[in-house]
């Protein structure tokens, strides 16, 4: 089973736009002392870990959902060919019924 190809721009929007955060969070430490960098160091690394994971739940969340869509896809054309086929059967059942009855 396969699944569909994802378009990456949502998530390529995200990086850029995190990436220039990160250089104007840069111009910004310039002006710091040496406890107040280390401190924005901190602050700035657990942003972009949480900003990494926000966007690595969100490729998860799509992927999931595919996958789901294509097992409710391929769950609703085997039940079309299973009801095709019971319908089929009670028909001629039907059938034999009725010429038997005439007879």
């Amino acid at each position: 089973m396969e699944l569909p190809a994802f378009r990456k721009e949502g998530s390529n929007r995200h990086i850029k736009g995190c990436e220039r955060a990160s250089e104007q969070f840069k111009l910004e430490i310039r002006g710091m002392n040496n406890r107040e960098r280390e401190r924005a160091a901190e602050l700035m690394s657990l942003h972009d870990m949480e900003s990494l994971s926000h966007a690595l739940d969100k490729e998860e969340q799509k992927i999931e959902s595919a996958f789901l869509g294509s097992i409710r896809v391929n769950l609703f054309q085997h039940m079309q060919e299973v009801l095709k086929g019971v319908t089929q059967v009670t028909q001629g059942h039907i059938g034999q019924t009725f010429q038997v009855r005439q007879v």
